[in-house]
């Protein structure tokens, strides 16, 4: 008889022993949207929190919710400020109340009143063909009373960390400094004025001439703006047309879609920026970006060194940066466009290949699929070279997705780039259909994806998919996966409409859902793995959209529109900077708000908006064109209008019209998508035709089958250990320490200055460095683990842990370490003689954060009779990393409360909270000085006699310890 002592605990509320980094006062709305279609606010506080990009330079203006500005450009940094004079007394606009500000069609407006019931309206507005920007005042009871002063400083740090950008630069340093350098100005002799900043040079225009130059850039910025347009029931909504075209402009440098418009304004092929120039139309800069990445592919590097191909010098962490392995050769794209020399660390082969393939869906020009045939075929022929070796046709990922830093898979069959590969060899088999090229091997590998993951990855006790299967050791699927593992194969289409449906709904149960203020929406974190490292569990705003794209994929349109509403409203209007499209949200524990107009977000928003919500998903590969609308169940109307496609969708009682008019390249047959519950739909077929209209029958309102609970903060389910020391209190009775002297194999400071070298992947890929710590980005940590201090509490061979004796050594091996690496066995079998009802175990040793909600190693109690009992150590729940303690808010962190003890090797102290104790701040690097121990409580049955207790390891990474038994 074997019996596992778990339980299921609910649990993601804030519990005693939580730790918070941040006092997060409770937000309003910073922003609100305007009848015109425009982002508002009164009396505003937030400065230099809004760009206006102009041209596809690095130059842009930063506005505030008040009328100071700054210029910012490398080198030509100034503030610039204006002072009003009014029959002769000076008032610095900053300081007018009240002030209205607004930001709509690439112009911040601001409307101030005072000065004997005058009013003052300023406009200004950055040049599509300059570095510069102008400004208009306006004013008919000022007229001829009234002096405009421009004062031109420098800004407080003229040396930037990230250009100046919320939570990356400190705030205020864009702020005035020192002297005044520059003045400039223009008296108010007519109802309006003008001034104009080139580069960073403030001076008056000629009325005539500056009214010329802000109508010709307003009437561009106007037309910029009404590429997209939503009209919907949501005026949250409403405002988003202008806006993403305004920030994908901001993103674009004239040949490429950047990584962001400010703090990560450089080049990068991959990433989501790239579904930008089809999604929004921009066919032009589509192409343009699709061929300078198309010339930064490696054609003439033949793979000649094998697998492995591992950096020594960064302990093997990573892929070697040498021209001829099998990554860095032909197929490879990197970083910079029009440059195939350059070596980088990320696989952007992915995210470029597959916005070029929806690129093609938007237009299936076969002359551009001939020319681009190569690159396609080059990079699949790289992804199966490198990336499944074995040819089992589940796919390893190298730092291929936005949340690649400290992700890895050692190897392993992983989802997401299953996923995306999937994509790559379905449509290219369909575009060699269509050019006369071979289709069976790309149709052959795609449907051989599809069938490894199904048989591999999919989980059906779960209805979601694994985040990786493991290549080495126990080769166990994590099943706990991350919003990737998810929205990807969604996306990709690597699944049934009934999977995708069901995976949805894992992300309702078990990823952590935070309020987003009062509103009544939720947003997301990335995962709930543990411990804190970046990119692995973020509240990322392109990762939230994401997800919402699938749960509209998925049917579900009204979890679709709230989590993307949600994103929205923090991000938007809630956050410091109006229409902001940006990378990290407030409720980051790690970042807080952090970078604006981020690439990645804008992207993908772009096709949450338009293929989500409004359901416009051309499949041009195939000449159709599907509309699925997923608005929210109430909304009874709502237009869209693109460059490409445009259409009304009207709902009276059970009937809903669709007016479409379609501007395609080549006209694409319309179908209609209707959802009918439950991952099913029904199609209705359209036409050819440039306009037409579809009308059906609403379907009777149904109840899904696979209906998740109730969403509330407190969703997570974790298989958790019997034991999780709920009281300090031991039941009375005689505590036995067991002797282990003679099985003890190390010291516990061993645990980090062993080189656990065997076994390692034989393929290039990204795993745990040598050391046993740290992962890729950060290849040489360490930790300093030291028990000296420890040693020092020991009396007479024993430790008092909360009541509980422990026999430990104060000289020499004190543990037992296991492992799956060669260093260590990866079991050990300890005799134990007699009854007991408990078993305290001091334990110590290592666990990551791609060892989370899996069991890392169980504790087998065997019985005489054979029976046994185990229990399962489990990172969160009872099985902590020896260098650092965990860091627990209730939101995106959570784990079961009461923690189990700690013991602190530094200085012997003990606590359930010991990051409180040794006064730890923050979520990262909350490394424990010394390291730790912990004890475990194993209940037993007291009827039965003890034969033997084993300690085995499970996950690859790990070391697990045994420093000391005491039965009771």
């Amino acid at each position: 008889m074997r019996r596992m002592l778990m339980l299921l605990v609910c649990f993601c509320a804030i519990g005693a022993g939580a730790q918070t980094n941040r006092n997060i006062s409770p937000r309003t709305l910073q922003y609100e949207p305007g009848a015109g279609g425009d982002f508002f606010c009164v009396n505003g506080n937030n400065r230099y929190t809004r760009a206006l990009y102009g041209s596809h330079t690095d130059w842009r203006l930063e506005t505030s919710d008040r009328p100071i500005f700054a210029v910012v450009k490398k080198g030509y940094h100034r503030n610039i400020r204006f002072v009003i004079e009014v029959d002769g007394r000076d008032y610095p606009l900053e300081e007018i109340r009240p002030c209205i500000a607004r930001y709509f069609q690439g112009m911040r407006t601001y409307q101030l009143n005072g000065w004997g019931g005058a009013q003052l309206d300023i406009r200004v507005i950055a040049l599509p063909d300059g570095e510069s920007a102008i400004w208009e005042f306006t004013s008919f009871e000022l007229k001829g009373r009234a002096k405009m002063k421009a004062l031109v400083s420098e800004i407080a740090q003229p040396k930037l960390n990230r250009n100046g950008d919320i939570g990356a630069d400190k705030p205020g340093v864009l702020e005035p400094k020192g002297e005044v350098l520059q003045t400039a100005e223009v008296r108010l002799d007519d109802a309006s004025a003008y001034m104009k900043v080139d580069v960073n040079v403030v001076s008056p225009m000629p009325d005539a001439e500056g009214h010329k130059q802000f109508a010709e850039a307003e009437s561009y910025y106007l037309n910029l703006s009404n590429r997209i347009q939503f009209d919907t029931p949501d005026p949250f909504i409403n405002t988003l047309g202008s806006a993403l075209v305004l920030a994908a402009d901001g993103d674009w440098d004239g040949q490429t879609w950047l990584h962001g418009c400010i703090g990560w304004r450089m080049p990068l092929a991959g990433w989501r920026a790239g579904y930008l120039g089809d999604v929004l139309g921009w066919t032009d800069r589509a192409t343009s970006h699709f061929d300078a990445y198309a010339k930064s592919q490696v054609t003439d590097v033949p793979a000649t060194i094998p697998h492995p191909s591992q950096d020594s010098a960064l302990n093997m962490a990573r892929a070697e940066k040498k021209w001829g392995t099998q990554m860095y050769s032909d197929g490879y794209i990197c970083r910079n466009p029009e440059r195939n020399d350059q070596m980088h660390h990320y696989d952007m082969n992915l995210n470029y290949i597959d916005e070029l393939l929806w690129h093609f869906q938007y237009d299936a020009d076969t002359a551009y699929m001939r020319k681009m045939w190569p690159v396609m075929t080059r990079h699949l022929a790289w992804e199966k070279r490198n990336f499944d070796s074995d040819g089992d046709h589940l796919y390893d990922a190298y730092c291929c997705i936005w949340a690649s830093d400290a992700l890895y898979y050692s190897g392993g069959a992983v989802t997401h780039s299953s996923a995306y590969n999937y994509r790559g060899n379905r449509l290219a088999a369909r575009i060699a259909e269509i050019i006369g090229e071979d289709p069976k091997p790309y149709r052959d590998e795609a449907e051989a994806i599809q069938q490894a993951m199904n048989q591999r990855l999919w989980l059906t006790d779960k209805s979601v998919w694994a985040e990786y299967q493991d290549a080495m050791g126990l080769k166990r699927t994590h099943d706990h996966p991350a919003v990737w593992s998810i929205y990807t194969p969604i996306d990709c289409g690597a699944c049934t409409p009934e999977q995708a449906y069901q995976a949805t709904q894992y992300i309702d149960r078990m990823i952590p859902h935070i309020d987003v203020e009062k509103s009544g929406y939720q947003t997301i974190s990335t995962s709930n793995w543990m411990p804190y490292s970046w990119s692995i569990n973020n509240v990322a705003a392109a990762e939230v959209m994401h997800t919402a794209l699938a749960y509209f994929e998925a049917g579900r349109h009204d979890e679709g529109y709230r989590l993307m509403k949600a994103n929205i409203l923090d991000q938007m209007y809630y956050g410091q900077s109006p229409a902001n499209f940006g990378q990290i949200s407030h409720y980051d524990a790690a970042r807080g708000e952090c970078y604006r107009d981020f690439g990645d977000c804008i992207g993908i928003s772009s096709r949450t908006l338009i293929q989500g919500l409004f359901g416009i998903i051309p499949q041009a590969l195939y000449g159709t064109c599907v509309i699925r609308p997923g608005f929210p169940s109430g909304w009874k109307n709502a237009s869209i209008k693109t460059p490409y496609i445009e259409y009304r969708y009207t709902r009276e009682g059970n009937k809903v019209r669709l007016e479409i008019t379609q501007n395609f390249k080549r006209p694409l047959q319309i179908i209609l998508r209707q959802n009918t519950g439950n991952g099913s739909w029904r199609d209705i077929q359209g036409s050819t035709e440039q306009h037409q209209m579809i009308e059906y029958d609403v379907i009777a309102e149904y109840k899904s089958a696979y209906q998740s609970s109730e969403i509330t903060n407190s969703r997570q389910q974790a298989s958790v250990v019997a034991d999780l020391q709920s009281t300090t209190k031991h039941n009375k009775g005689i505590y036995n320490p067991q002797k282990l002297e003679k099985f003890f194999n190390g010291n516990v400071s061993d645990i980090f200055k062993n080189k656990y070298l065997s076994p390692r992947p034989q393929t290039t890929t990204l795993q745990i460095p040598v050391q046993g710590i740290g992962e890729w980005c950060h290849p040489k940590k360490t930790a300093n683990i030291n028990d000296s201090v420890f040693r020092t509490k020991i009396s007479k061979g024993i430790f008092q842990m909360a009541g509980i004796p422990f026999r430990t050594p104060s000289k020499g091996r004190n543990i037992i370490y296991t492992s799956l690496w060669d260093n260590y066995p990866d079991s050990v079998v300890i005799p134990l003689k007699g009854k007991a009802s408990r078993a305290y175990l001091l334990m110590a040793g290592s666990t990551n954060h791609m060892q989370s909600r899996i069991d890392n190693g169980l504790i087998v109690v065997t019985y005489a009779d054979g029976s046994t009992d185990t229990l399962a150590l489990r990172n969160p729940d009872n099985w902590c990393p020896i260098e650092q303690d965990y860091y627990i808010d209730g939101k995106a962190f959570c784990a079961p409360e009461p923690r189990p003890y700690r013991v602190c090797f530094s200085t012997g102290d003990v606590s359930r909270d010991l990051g409180s104790v040794v006064e730890l701040h923050g979520d990262y690097g909350r490394e424990i000085p010394g390291g730790a121990g912990q004890m475990l409580e194993m209940p037993l049955n007291p009827d039965k006699r003890l034969k033997q207790l084993t300690l085995r390891t499970l996950s690859n990474d790990v070391v697990i310890g045994l420093m000391s038994i005491t039965l009771q």
